[in-house]
């Protein structure tokens, strides 16, 4: 019996290293194994059925076990909350395209439950941490990505259409700046290339921290730069500029986090040369505003047709409309009728180009206080255990999918919404003293 125990508790962090594997190529298998298969819209489904019942699992075996704690209470209490506002609103409003309010309640309510299989995962069986790296399982399932991307930036536009990506699907195959054929945009095995972008800072972020580890051995050092330079060339080929600013705001503030007083010795020693090189760095961005550089990768306008409104417009317009919503009703609308579930819509869809935006039209001001504090309090237990530098990536990169949500639908992704809550949940839980070393993280 204490066998089958252990096995059974052993479950949820097996889902966690297979979820983190899976996720970032979900989208190409399911377009390209339902070729042979039929049955895509099953395939969509699956992994989301299997989300909710390995949840479901890992709550009744945290509380079987007597493992129970009111950091995991906490988490299931504001988890439950969500959810059964969504149902209500749901009900309240009986005219919801169904479909658009499944995907709307499935969309929100993914991004805590990774948290709880993360939290309960490393609640069950924190030994098993010691034997399987989360980290290295992120940073090589990125790098695999990005490499991925890189060679499809090389290949003919059309080259997805052989594995069933078609708009038809539910999958573009290809994108372009401006619909211009050679202004091509990766987006790798993802979705689209803002979603690759997103996915790519957590791994970024990490090889950082790795990189950045003293006595790290010079091979192992050289392994992680090389890496770090695939998975740099593939965010850069996404020519997301708001992947871009987020992965540079995530870095930069690890590094900040972990070497603030040397970096501020450095300052002081260097100030006059370091002003120059803003100096020179700000007049080369003045003078290069009306550059090919700045039409494409900057603005996101190289010369197309001019509509009412360019990318930078629609952005604005997209949140003033979603402003709008939420001031006209404040207790919501329901459950996918705004973001990207929205889109299953026949009769119109309604994007906010904000995810909290998206979520106050969605479920109301309570909503978005309850989502807001449950992003505050994995804040706080992650700001509790910063000392490592593992941790310190993670509240790092928090701020830069702050970022990206005030511009995208970006926790509406499964693979970046999987990769970030689910190692926010296991290091929640780890036992910093035991588990953890000052500088490095052992998940």
């Amino acid at each position: 019996m204490p066998n089958s125990k252990r096995l059974l508790s052993a479950v949820p962090f097996y889902a966690c290293v297979l979820l983190l594997a899976y996720m970032p190529f979900h989208v190409f298998l399911v377009q390209w194994l339902s070729t042979f298969t039929g049955g895509l819209s099953v395939w969509k489904v699956a992994k989301d059925a299997m989300i909710a019942l390995g949840t479901v699992f890992v709550i009744c075996l945290v509380i079987r076990q007597g493992k129970l704690n009111k950091t995991f209470e906490w988490l299931l209490g504001l988890t439950v909350l969500y959810g059964l506002l969504h149902l209500i609103l749901w009900v309240t409003h009986p005219d919801i395209y169904r479909p658009s309010a499944i995907l709307g309640v499935t969309y929100n309510l993914r991004v805590p439950c990774f948290a709880l299989i993360g939290y309960g995962a490393a609640l069950l069986r924190p030994d098993l941490f010691k034997r399987i790296s989360l980290i290295k399982v992120t940073i090589w399932a990125g790098t695999i990505v990005a490499a991925l991307g890189v060679i499809q930036y090389f290949l003919p536009s059309d080259f997805l259409t052989h594995f069933g990506y078609s708009v038809a699907r539910g999958v573009k195959p290809n994108f372009f700046i401006d619909d211009k054929p050679n202004l091509p945009r990766i987006m790798s095995t993802l979705r689209d290339p803002n979603s690759l972008g997103a996915y790519l800072i957590v791994p970024m972020t990490l090889l950082v921290a790795e990189i950045t580890q003293a006595g790290r051995m010079f091979r192992v050092r050289i392994l992680y730069i090389a890496a770090w330079l695939t998975q740099f060339g593939a965010l850069w080929l996404t020519f997301s500029r708001s992947a871009l600013l987020a992965a540079a705001l995530s870095i930069a503030l690890f590094l900040v986090f972990q070497y603030w007083h040397q970096g501020v010795q450095i300052a002081k020693r260097f100030w006059l040369p370091l002003a120059f090189a803003v100096v020179l760095l700000t007049g080369g961005l003045f003078m290069a505003r009306n550059s090919y550089f700045e039409k494409s990768v900057i603005s996101h306008h190289t010369g197309a047709p001019k509509a009412q409104y360019d990318s930078n417009g629609f952005h604005w317009f997209f949140v003033q409309r979603g402003i709008k919503g939420i001031v006209h009703d404040p207790l919501g609308h329901g459950p996918g009728t705004a973001g990207l579930a929205s889109i299953q819509n026949p009769k119109g869809s309604l994007l906010t180009e904000n995810y909290y935006v998206q979520i106050g039209y969605e479920a109301g001001i309570v909503g978005l206080a309850i989502f807001i504090a449950l992003n505050m309090f994995v804040y706080s237990k992650l700001f509790a255990k910063r000392t490592n530098d593992i941790t310190v990536a993670l509240l790092a990169s928090f701020w830069a999918y702050v970022l990206m949500n005030m511009l995208l639908h970006t926790w509406s992704n499964e693979a970046v919404a999987c990769q970030w809550w689910i190692l926010a949940g296991v290091i929640m839980a780890l036992p910093a003293a035991k588990n953890l070393k000052p500088t490095r993280s052992k998940i």
